[in-house]
């Protein structure tokens, strides 16, 4: 299996970045940006610059791996008071999970940055020692009723987000 480079170029401490320890590691929440064209480096750039109650550890493109906050910190990426994350992890996923952004569209290619995606997602499941086929969720099952990602962009590629799971699971397979 190929590996890729991570690049580390974490944003100050702030309100993307309150520099609380995570719990623990237990499962990883799946996003997309939601802004087509982005890409890694900017969305850094927005959260460090912009600083909302709000950010994601990883943004992925199809040339960069990028955390923007410790694996082991806090990330604002899953809203507090739905409780499906409890409800399934037994954990809130900003105290418990890493956040994992695919950045797509615009001059993105989609397959390079699906690559990365899916790899990323094994290389923190072969590190956390998480279960591919049941440790990863997608924002969209934690917020059903306000968020899409990513499924609505693996749709659009024709990937349903149990293949996306199959996909990690067998670069999972073959890293270790």
């Amino acid at each position: 299996m190929a590996k890729f480079p991570i690049q580390r170029n974490y944003i100050k401490h702030g309100g993307s970045r309150p520099g609380i320890r995570l719990s623990k590691v237990r499962f990883i929440v799946s996003h997309d940006t939601g802004n087509p064209g982005s890409n890694a480096i900017g969305n850094r750039d927005y959260f460090n610059d912009v600083q909302p109650k709000a950010s994601a550890h990883t943004f992925i493109d199809d040339k960069t791996i990028l955390e923007i906050i410790p694996i082991n910190e806090v990330a604002y990426h899953v809203r507090y008071n739905v409780p499906t994350d409890n409800d399934i992890y037994g954990y809130n996923a900003n105290s418990a999970a890493i956040g994992v952004e695919l950045c797509y569209g615009g001059n993105i290619n989609f397959w390079n940055a699906y690559t990365r995606f899916t790899w990323y997602h094994a290389y923190l499941c072969h590190n956390f020692g998480l279960n591919p086929k049941t440790d990863i969720v997608s924002h969209k099952k934690l917020d059903p009723a306000r968020k899409i990602d990513p499924e609505h962009v693996l749709s659009n590629q024709g990937i349903p987000f149990r293949q996306f799971l199959a996909d990690v699971y067998r670069m999972y397979v073959s890293y270790r």
